[in-house]
């Protein structure tokens, strides 16, 4: 496995879906999904360039975070979030992509650290994902805004796997949409976290800002 090829691999698809979109490729970013993963493959994947890293696993990724010696790294949580562990993500992690209640946000508030998070939307309605629903959005975002420490930065979503191939396409223009009401309301809000190593084109095609890639970079696990 050469990350460093894996790599130049995703750029490439993402330069060439920013321009298919009529956009920069310089307004994605590219976060490595590194949960599961050595500190040896996280600090070979930051030598080719990359800054952002993904982690889903609180204890997992503390450990890896207070050991690896790396500068200009930003670390984002991309996990659920257990509201008794909010202080310990708060002193870790500089972004939070799981926001989806109240709970959670006052706990994280509470920390005391400036953060930068997403508002995770459940833009399938399954039961089984984690995620606010459309018309609970707003109000949510207002208390987010209205907070001391965190920094609201936009939206982030998982939208359903495809069925027999087919990805549901509705949804990602739904959350395009949803971000676009955000941006109108709160400018500073203009992130959207969209897109993975299966369907990370498609996000950039309905104005994904972030790519939460893993797979692609480092391989199955």
């Amino acid at each position: 496995m050469d990350i460093s090829d894996n790599i130049a691999k995703i750029n490439d698809k993402i330069e060439s879906a920013a321009t298919r979109s009529g956009r920069s490729s310089e307004e994605i970013k590219l976060i490595a999904v590194s949960k599961k993963k050595s500190t040896d493959l996280i600090a070979a994947a930051h030598h080719c360039g990359l800054t952002n890293f993904g982690e889903n696993y609180l204890q997992e990724s503390v450990e890896k975070i207070s050991s690896i010696n790396l500068n200009g790294i930003d670390w984002h949580f991309i996990g659920n979030i257990q509201s008794k562990k909010s202080s310990q993500i708060a002193q870790y992690f500089s972004w939070v992509h799981t926001i989806d209640r109240v709970k959670i946000v006052n706990s994280l508030d509470a920390a005391g650290q400036n953060l930068k998070v997403l508002i995770q939307v459940n833009v399938s309605d399954e039961k089984s994902k984690s995620g606010i629903s459309e018309s609970d959005l707003m109000p949510l975002a207002e208390i987010v805004i209205e907070s001391k420490c965190l920094e609201l930065k936009g939206l982030m979503a998982l939208p359903s796997p495809p069925i027999d191939g087919k990805i549901n396409e509705k949804e990602y223009e739904k959350m395009n949409m949803l971000s676009d009401q955000l941006k109108n309301y709160y400018s500073p809000a203009n992130e959207l976290s969209l897109g993975t190593s299966q369907d990370f084109e498609l996000g950039i095609k309905h104005g994904s800002t972030m790519v939460r890639v893993g797979e692609s970079i480092f391989g199955k696990r």
